[in-house]
C-alpha cells in the first residue's frame, strides 16, 4: 500500500508529514501502553525528527555528550539511537554519522532542511520506518481532521477512499480519538458526531477572522477580538486578551487560539506567564526549514519575553527584547553575562541557541537556528514594538524552567457547558462551509 493511499500528492505527504509532528506532540499526554504500542513506528519517526530538529544548525557535531542528551531530550535511549534511529535518519538523508572502533557515535553531520523541509524529511523517515496498515489510517484520520470537520461516517469514508480497508480505517479513528489528536462534537440536527481536531484552523482553507465575522452574534462577538488579537500581537499575554475567560478557555480545547505557558520557581515562589498565538498556518509553515508543529518559535519568544516580564524589578531584566534579539542576529551572539551559563537552558536543549562558557564564569549566548530567531523578531516587533531608551541586559532573576506546550495546554483545560456550546456551534458552521465549498460554492475545498 502506497503510503498516501490512492492519489497521493506532495501536498498529502506534507500534510501526513505534519501530522507525525502533530502526534508527535501530543505523545506525552498518551498514557496507555497499549495505545503507545500501536502506535510505536509513529511515536519513533517523531522522535527521530525531534532528535534531527534539535541538531539542526550546528552543521557538524563531534561531541558524544551532546550527541547523547539531545537523544534524551527526544525521549530515545542509547541502545535506540545506534540500532535504529541514527541509521534511518541516514537513510531518509536527514543526517549522516560516524561511529568509533567499540560502535559508540562519534560524530554527525546534519542535512536538516537541507534534502527537504522538516515535514518533508519526516515523510521520508516514516516511509523507510514502515507503518502498519492502522498507523497509516490514524495518518490520515489526523489529516482530514486537520482539514474538515466531517461526520464520523464521511470521516471514515474519506480514509476508505485512500485506498484503506474498512477494519484499518476505524482502528486508525479509534487511535486518534484515543491519543486525543482528533476530537468530536455532537450534532443534534444530524444526529451524529462531527470530527476534528485542534489544527483545523490553519490549513488557509478560511481567513479565520472573516469567517467568524459571518458567525451569529454570540458566538461572534466572543471570539473574534481573541483571535484578532492573538494574531496581530502573537506572545500577547493571556490577561491582556481580556474577555470572558472560559470563553477564552474554550478557544484554547478547540485551537482558534494556542497558548503556551512558561514556568520558572527559581526566586523561591513559582511563577508563570501564558502567551497566546494564532494556529499554526499551515500555507506559510509549508515555505519553512523548520515547522512550527515543533513550536520554536513559540518557545524563543515566550523565553525572551519572560525575561523581560517576570524578571525582578532592581534585580536586572531584559529591558528591551527587540535591540536584544536583533544583536543576536546581527552578530550571531551577546555577552559576555554570567547569567547567560544558567538562564537559557530551554533554549538550548531545542538546539536554537547555545552557550559558550569563559574562565571567569561568564558567557556568550551563540545563535543557532537563525530562522528561528528572525522569525521571533517579527512576532516581537508586532507584540512589543520597539522600546524606546532600553537596553539588551541579558539578566534574568526568574530563570525559566518548563514550557508548556499548547497541546499540554489544551489537556489540562477543564469543560465548561455555556463556553463549549460556543465553539461546539462554530465548528458545526464550519463543517457547513466546508460542505458548501465541496460544491463549489466557495473558492476553496479540499
Amino acid at each position: 500500500m502506497a503510503m498516501t493511499g490512492q492519489g497521493g500528492s506532495a501536498a498529502t505527504e506534507r500534510r501526513l508529514g505534519r501530522a507525525v509532528l502533530f502526534l508527535q506532540q501530543q505523545a506525552p499526554m498518551v498514557t496507555s501502553n497499549v495505545v503507545r504500542a500501536d502506535i510505536s513506528t509513529l511515536l519513533l519517526t517523531g522522535q527521530a525528527m525531534d532528535f534531527a530538529s534539535r541538531m539542526h544548525g550546528f552543521g557538524r557535531l563531534t561531541s558524544a555528550k551532546a550527541i547523547r542528551q539531545f537523544a534524551r531530550l527526544s525521549g530515545i535511549p542509547d541502545s535506540l539511537l545506534t540500532l535504529q534511529v541514527l541509521p534511518v535518519l541516514k537513510q531518509a538523508n536527514v543526517i549522516d554519522f560516524s561511529v568509533d572502533s567499540d560502535g559508540a557515535v562519534k560524530s554527525i553531520e546534519e542535512f536538516v532542511g537541507v534534502s527537504g523541509t522538516v515535514i518533508q524529511q519526516t515523510f521520508r523517515v516514516l516511509g523507510h520506518l514502515k507503518p502498519s496498515k492502522e498507523e497509516l489510517a490514524l495518518l490520515h484520520s489526523v489529516e482530514i481532521a486537520s482539514w474538515a470537520p466531517l461526520t464520523k461516517t464521511q470521516h471514515l469514508d474519506q480514509i476508505v477512499t485512500l485506498g484503506i480497508s474498512d477494519e484499518a480505517a476505524a482502528r486508525g479513528f479509534d487511535l486518534s480519538l484515543a491519543t486525543s489528536i482528533n476530537q468530536r462534537v455532537h450534532s443534534k440536527d444530524l444526529n451524529e458526531d462531527v470530527i476534528f481536531n485542534p489544527h483545523v484552523w490553519g490549513t488557509g482553507q478560511i481567513q479565520i477572522a472573516s469567517f467568524l465575522r459571518n458567525l451569529p452574534p454570540g458566538e461572534r462577538d466572543a471570539l473574534l477580538s481573541i483571535c484578532e488579537q492573538a494574531s496581530a500581537r502573537p506572545g500577547s499575554t493571556l490577561d491582556t486578551v481580556g474577555g470572558n475567560s472560559s470563553i477564552i478557555r474554550s478557544a484554547r480545547k478547540v485551537g482558534l487560539i494556542q497558548a503556551g505557558t512558561v514556568k520558572s520557581s527559581a526566586s523561591g515562589t513559582p511563577l508563570r506567564q501564558t502567551y497566546v498565538f494564532s494556529p499554526l498556518i499551515q500555507t506559510a509553515d509549508d515555505q519553512s526549514t523548520t515547522t512550527e508543529a515543533l513550536h520554536l518559535r513559540k518557545l524563543f519568544l515566550a523565553h525572551i519575553l519572560f525575561g523581560r516580564e517576570k524578571a525582578m524589578l532592581g534585580k536586572g531584566r531584559i529591558n528591551d527584547p527587540v535591540v536584544l534579539v536583533s544583536k543576536l542576529l546581527n552578530s550571531g551572539s551577546v555577552g559576555p553575562a554570567t547569567n547567560i551559563g544558567t538562564d537559557y537552558h530551554l533554549l538550548e536543549s531545542h538546539g536554537v541557541v547555545r552557550v559558550e562558557e569563559l574562565a571567569n564564569g561568564r558567557a556568550f549566548l551563540k545563535l543557532i537556528k537563525e530562522e528561528i530567531a528572525r522569525d521571533g523578531l517579527d512576532w516581537l516587533k508586532a507584540s512589543v514594538g520597539n522600546i524606546p531608551g532600553g537596553s539588551s541586559s541579558l539578566k534574568m532573576e526568574n530563570v525559566p524552567g518548563l514550557f508548556v506546550s499548547p497541546e499540554s495546554d489544551r489537556s489540562k483545560l477543564a469543560d465548561d457547558g455555556v463556553s463549549d456550546e460556543i465553539t461546539t456551534a462554530t465548528i458545526l458552521e464550519l463543517r457547513k462551509e466546508v460542505q458548501r465549498a465541496v460544491r463549489n460554492e466557495t473558492p476553496f475545498g479540499r
